[in-house]
Order: structure tokens, then C-alpha cells, then sequence
């Protein structure tokens, strides 16, 4: 009787037909079906009409914005540290000075080409496959006011290498240490945003 149940079970499962995703494009592709639940990158549960709409282009795109933000944020982890540094130099020594002026300019044009691929990979999923469309989503909005908040810090530390360039720097090792903790701050509540969709 057990197994006769579940073959009668298997059968019945086996029988019902998943409703036929109908796509949504976007200018590039479309990556996610037009279920009656919201796909689980726009913060609502997963489907198996989600996963089998997603293109592995959306995956791919995705994963390389991942890795230049995370890559991005390394740089503004890294660069105000120098500037610590730099605030710690002694009148006296100019070669010291000048080694961490290098250092620092290097670090933030590299951090600036990878803030530029970032952002355009993230406008490319933003635009590219239908995020916009998306009105729902508070974290998704919440996770935009970050963006932009980090590319504020990114401007403000091109500010303050211009500042110790020109020798006119006037704040102290400790107020860029904690300057340095927005950085981790805002990388932190991005993260928790996009894993976690608290709203």
C-alpha cells in the first residue's frame, strides 16, 4: 500500500504542468519570468520559473559586478590607511612622503577604473535586464542610496590626495582611522541589503 500510494503521488505530481513563464525584455535580454512572485534578485522567493528564465548571460554579468565592487571597495578600504600614513609623516622626510603620495595616487586610479566597471556592469543589469521595472523592492532603492554614497567617499578621498599633494592636508592620523570605517560601514549594509532584503 506504501509504494502503490506513492506511485499514485509520483503520477499526479509528474502530471501537473509549471505554468509557461512569459519573459519580460529588457534592452539587452530578459533574464526573468512574469510569475506571480517576484524573482528572488528582486528580494522576493524563488521559483522554478525564475531559475529556468534566467539567462546564463544575467548570471555572468552579475558575478563580474560582484567581483569589481568587491574589488572596488578593496581600494577604499586601503587607500585611506595610506592616508593615515601620510598624516603620521615627520616635516623631514621627504622621501617617505613622496613613496606614500605614489602609493596613493597609483591605488586610486586603479580604484577608479574598477568603480567604472562596476557601475556599468550594474547599470547594464539595472537597465539591460528590466531591474528597473521593479517598484517593490525597498532594498533594491535603499542599496542605489549606498551607490551613490560610495562614490562620494571615492570622490572624497580624490579630495584629500589633492589636499597632502598641495601639502595643505590639516587632519590628524586618527580622523582618517575612523574616516577609513565609512568605507567598511556602507560595504557591510550592501551587503546585508542584497543577502539579506530586510524590507
Amino acid at each position: 500500500p506504501c509504494f502503490s500510494s506513492l506511485s499514485r503521488c509520483l503520477s499526479v505530481m509528474t502530471a501537473i504542468r509549471l505554468p509557461t513563464p512569459v519573459s519580460r525584455p529588457g534592452f539587452f535580454s530578459a533574464p526573468f519570468a512574469e510569475t506571480g512572485q517576484a524573482s528572488a534578485c528582486l528580494g522576493g522567493p524563488v521559483s522554478h520559473a525564475d531559475n529556468a528564465a534566467m539567462t546564463s548571460g544575467y548570471l555572468w554579468i552579475k558575478a563580474f559586478h560582484i567581483i569589481f565592487v568587491a574589488s572596488w571597495f578593496a581600494a577604499l578600504f586601503y587607500l585611506p590607511r595610506i592616508f593615515v600614513n601620510l598624516a603620521m609623516v615627520p616635516e623631514g622626510s621627504t622621501a617617505e612622503r613622496l613613496r606614500l603620495l605614489l602609493m596613493a595616487e597609483k591605488l586610486f586610479r586603479f580604484g577608479s577604473g574598477l568603480m567604472l566597471i562596476a557601475l556599468a556592469l550594474g547599470l547594464w543589469l539595472w537597465l539591460g535586464f528590466g531591474l528597473w521595472r521593479v517598484g517593490e523592492a525597498a532594498w533594491l532603492a535603499a542599496k542605489l542610496v549606498l551607490v551613490v554614497a560610495a562614490v562620494a567617499f571615492h570622490v572624497a578621498c580624490l579630495g584629500h590626495l589633492k589636499q597632502f599633494r598641495a601639502g595643505g592636508n590639516r587632519r590628524s592620523h586618527r580622523w582618517f582611522r575612523v574616516f577609513n570605517e565609512v568605507a567598511v560601514l556602507v560595504f557591510a549594509v550592501t551587503v546585508i541589503l542584497v543577502v539579506v532584503k530586510p524590507f
